[in-house]
């Protein structure tokens, strides 16, 4: 069976970087009077800095979430000296695509206006990224593809901005006599999560000259059979662990009042299980595979907040699989929190750094907090 190599990478970080005290210029306040959580939570992510999508001066967006990550594909393409045309398999994910329908892929497939090609949307929370990584490395592997191009891409800023939560806000005060302010689930995310894309080639050879990163293996590990949903978005959480759908609802408008179409997360959820599962994940893959924490020359860890990084480190090291922090790489608290994109996006800063040796291996570590599951990866520079 060929192998598959990663020989390109690309990131696309949207505008200037916005510091934590201009967060509410762009997204706007919610209510009169800023926000009373908002330090706290800056606090405990540790993010200084994030890219949205949207224009300071006006509030407006500047990019979909298909001209982000086809903006980062054409850079990886060409960064590999390929054409569009040369594409045969795009595997393209997000967490919030503009549409229901169509497909995720098929928009970013428009935007490029290249060749016919295979195309597949991957849709999840921080975890699509990387199982459109596998999708490629097996279609690669199969023979499926010789130039297939994987995408991440988020735009999480269109569902922050104080607009969307006016509807919501209105009908508490009216109804119930609460403060005009957002619960902390829904404000945790509205300070942690923010905008950009990544892309990688994935080729069925290595690149002719320089380092390409042969995919060991991608491994990913869903516990949502025992756990219930944490993050979410579009639906109302049931006492067994599930959602109520959207249209499922009395109706629609008394949904959008109910703030149904606002992203959500359960803070206390997260906190319980989220580091747990990246270690039992570990399990999993170390069976299938001999893996080993010396395989890690590199480790880059996505997590959501710098809360997590110490948390993320101990549970390793209680697993038999301690990797000492001068082996971490993490962009976190400088590009923020961009979901199913942060490990591309990563990756190509990583690479971006010079460190990578021959020989090197890299490990990718990408929990998801949707209804629980972890992707692990390792990648050998060759």
């Amino acid at each position: 069976m060929p192998d598959a190599f990663i020989t390109a990478t690309s990131s696309v970080l949207p505008g200037p970087a916005i510091g934590n005290d201009a967060i509410e210029q762009v997204l706007g306040r919610v209510g009169n009077d800023p926000s009373r959580l908002k330090s706290r939570i800056l606090k405990n992510n540790g993010i200084l800095h994030r890219h949205y999508a949207i224009d300071p001066a006006t509030g407006l967006p500047t990019h979909t979430t298909a001209g982000l990550a086809a903006e980062a594909i054409r850079a990886a393409m060409g960064a590999r000296g390929l054409g569009l045309d040369d594409i045969d398999l795009l595997a393209c994910a997000t967490s919030i695509p503009e549409h229901l329908m169509p497909g995720h892929a098929s928009m970013v497939h428009g935007e490029l206006g290249a060749a016919p090609c295979e195309i597949a949307s991957l849709h999840g929370v921080c975890s699509a990224g990387i199982s459109a990584l596998k999708y490629a490395t097996l279609a690669v592997k199969a023979g499926g593809a010789r130039n297939a191009v994987v995408s991440g891409a988020e735009r999480t800023s269109m569902v922050l901005r104080s607009g969307a939560f006016r509807a919501e806000l209105a009908a508490r005060t009216l109804a119930e006599e609460e403060d005009p302010y957002l619960g902390f689930n829904q404000e945790f995310l509205r300070w942690m999560l923010s905008d950009g894309a990544g892309a990688c080639v994935v080729q069925d050879r290595p690149r002719e000259t320089g380092l390409s990163l042969k995919v060991e293996f991608v491994e990913l590990v869903s516990f949502a059979n025992e756990l219930p949903v944490c993050m979410y978005m579009g639906g109302d959480p049931t006492p067994s662990g599930g959602l109520v759908g959207w249209r499922d609802g009395e109706s629609m408008e008394a949904g959008i009042r109910g703030g149904v179409l606002n992203i959500h997360q359960d803070v206390k959820l997260l906190g319980k299980h989220i580091v747990n599962t990246c270690a039992r994940a570990l399990d999993v893959v170390r069976k299938k595979h001999r893996f080993t924490a010396d395989d890690a020359t590199w480790f880059l860890p996505h997590y959501s907040s710098e809360f997590f990084r110490d948390k993320t480190h101990d549970a390793l090291v209680q697993a038999g699989f301690e990797i000492p922090y001068e082996r971490w790489c993490s962009n976190l608290v400088q590009r923020g929190n961009t979901g199913c994109a942060s490990s591309l996006i990563m990756l190509d800063d990583f690479l971006a750094s010079g460190r990578l040796q021959k020989g090197d291996g890299v490990v990718l570590l990408v929990p998801e907090s949707g209804r629980f599951s972890c992707g692990w990866a390792l990648l050998r520079a060759v």
